[in-house]
């Protein structure tokens, strides 16, 4: 997980909006339950090249500690924006086809809902036995994590997730992204 200061990135709330204005319709087949998903090409768009930019690089600093070899390098595949006014939610999926993929987190109001990820064993909870309050994340056959503004988080794309419902009374706002690995064509 890193931060970002969103002064850095222009007013990429105002360009979302705008978008969503142009291209009120969400975009079909997504795991939106309510909310709005714009198209999954905003990467190409340069008035969101600073974050691509970010995001190359410090999905290398990920990469790095993934112990990737040197000789590969992230390429996004896909960035779009997600907003989940109230009542809105997320189900569960995945992001196949990519190896890492992550959230930019702009508007996150209170109670607007966490990130749940899913354990992806089939059937790992079937005898599972009663937990502790408070278990340890390698335990867990779900681990929830409730973001701020300006947090970055990436993740391997196999692991199924979903957000909560959006139990505010505000939108919650976030750019999501893929990765897929290549080679450095000098490798």
């Amino acid at each position: 997980m890193f931060s970002l200061n969103l002064a850095g990135y222009g007013d990429l709330i105002e360009e979302i909006k705008s978008i969503q204005k142009k291209e009120p319709q969400t975009i079909d087949g997504k795991s939106n339950k309510g909310g709005w998903h714009s198209h999954d090409y905003l990467h190409e768009d340069e008035k969101f090249s600073t974050l691509k930019s970010e995001i190359v690089n410090l999905s290398q600093e990920a990469m790095t500690h993934l112990d990737i070899i040197n000789e590969m390098m992230p390429v996004v595949t896909g960035m779009w924006a997600v907003v989940n006014g109230p009542g809105s939610s997320n189900r569960l999926h995945n992001h196949p086809y990519n190896y890492l993929s992550g959230v930019f987190y702009l508007q996150v109001p209170p109670q607007s809902g966490a990130l749940v990820f899913h354990d992806p064993r089939p059937q790992s909870e079937i005898l599972s036995p009663p937990k502790k309050a408070g278990e340890s994340i390698h335990t867990s056959h779900r681990v929830s994590w409730n973001p701020k503004p300006n947090d970055l988080l990436f993740f391997p794309s196999w692991l199924y997730h979903e957000v909560e419902e959006n139990n505010s009374q505000e939108e919650r706002i976030v750019i999501s992204f893929n990765l897929e690995l290549q080679r450095c064509k000098n490798a």
